[in-house]
């Protein structure tokens, strides 16, 4: 890729967003139909002429190439960091105090994806100017789009082409957190040869040990006991005495969630607890572990106890800005069984109902699997035979594990 070639893709999208004409920027640096030429890439203009058109534009085209390749190494830095699970923030840190400078340069692509990763979403931007990335550039925006996307098919795909391109651990990593969105737990198990000689081979401890929890996770979606330890145990060993020794606490929380489903509540709430004194990672406010305590409890026949947890839960969503319809249900759910005779009541079939749609919508297959039992029995409680065999036949489909 040509340095002037990314130049002219931002020159246009900036010259639009401040509403400006090419004759207004261009005049007496070059001829519109030039400017039209660099803003489509099909010229690779002089540095000068480039310089020019964005400072009437009132932008610092940066140009000095000892200050990018300072920028480049430590934009490679972080890349290196992203796949080995090190410390990235610090690197964003310093990128972003020259954020200008770096969103007018040919690092801008690369600018883009760290502000991604770093921030959350996709910024628009890069949609744009796909057509100017190189390949490895193109697999890290593909990962990005996986993580918003909500067709799991699509997300799927987008890292497989990704790891056609990174061949790398953390790509085959992506890979897995796409099948396990979309319920493919065979696919994941299928991985792992691939995912260990290149782990290995890399000498990525933590890619090793995110597969094995991946893998567990998969086997714990489908309340698989026997595996779910055993690759629990493989992955707690990789973290131990590590600086990821506080990701144990997600693995103690889908402990927790499997014995639930398995009805071993005291084995659930030990690991339960466990996860909350490890610090629970990946659990925003910390709404999943405080919603299957109170399952927990509540099917243990803790009631009281049950009602703590579900307080918190409720002040979590009275105090949260982004009202997520699956947490509303769950918690909803939840304050259904401490009733008497809760299954026998049509409003609680409607909820359960309510809740499979947005669980389908919002979360990953081993959500809805959580559920199984309890629906089954409500559907059969209150005579819906047929919906009830739907039922299990959509889930019996759906496992493919």
């Amino acid at each position: 890729m040509r340095q002037n070639t990314i130049a002219g893709a931002l020159l246009r999208m900036e010259r639009i967003r401040q509403d400006k004409g090419q004759k207004e920027i261009c005049y007496g640096i070059c001829v519109p139909s030039y400017m039209s030429k660099i803003e489509h890439g099909s010229v690779c203009p002089d540095d000068k002429i480039i310089a020019a058109l964005f400072e009437r534009l009132g932008i610092v085209y940066e140009e000095n190439e000892q200050a990018l390749t300072e920028w480049e190494t430590k934009t490679e830095d972080y890349f290196y960091r992203l796949q080995y699970c090190l410390d990235t923030e610090t690197v964003y840190k310093e990128l972003a105090e020259n954020d200008t400078v770096l969103s007018y340069s040919r690092l801008a692509v690369d600018w883009l994806l760290i502000k991604g990763f770093e921030e959350g979403g996709t910024p628009e931007l890069l949609e744009t100017l796909k057509e100017y990335m190189r390949p490895k550039q193109l697999a890290y925006y593909r990962i990005l789009q996986s993580w918003e996307r909500q067709s799991f098919p699509e997300s799927v795909e987008y890292c497989n082409e990704a790891l056609r391109i990174l061949g790398n651990s953390f790509a085959i990593t992506q890979l897995c957190e796409a099948y396990m969105m979309q319920g493919d737990y065979t696919a994941i198990h299928r991985m792992e040869n691939k995912l260990v000689a290149t782990a290995v081979e890399e000498g990525n401890t933590y890619r090793l040990a995110d597969y094995f929890f991946l893998n567990g996770t998969a086997y714990a979606c489908l309340n698989l006991e026997e595996m779910m330890l055993l690759y629990y145990e493989r992955s707690m060993r990789l973290l131990q005495n590590t600086e990821w020794k506080k990701a144990s606490a997600d693995l103690y929380y889908n402990m927790g969630a499997t014995y639930i489903s398995l009805k071993k509540y005291d084995l659930s709430l030990k690991y339960l607890d466990m996860a909350e004194a490890s610090g629970v990672s990946n659990l925003p406010d910390s709404m999943a572990l405080d919603h299957k305590k109170a399952v927990a409890l509540i099917r243990s026949g803790n009631k009281e106890q049950a009602g703590i947890y579900l307080e918190k839960m409720r002040v979590r969503i009275a105090q949260s800005e982004d009202k997520n319809e699956a947490d509303i249900l769950k918690y909803e759910e939840a304050c259904w069984e401490c009733k008497e005779n809760f299954m026998d009541d049509p409003a609680y079939l409607e909820l359960l109902e309510k809740l499979i749609k947005a669980l389908k919508r919002e979360r990953h297959f081993g959500h809805l699997y959580f559920y199984r039992d309890i629906i089954t029995q409500a559907y059969t409680r209150q005579r819906k035979y047929k919906k009830a065999l739907e039922f299990e036949q959509e889930i019996s489909s759906r496992i493919q594990g």
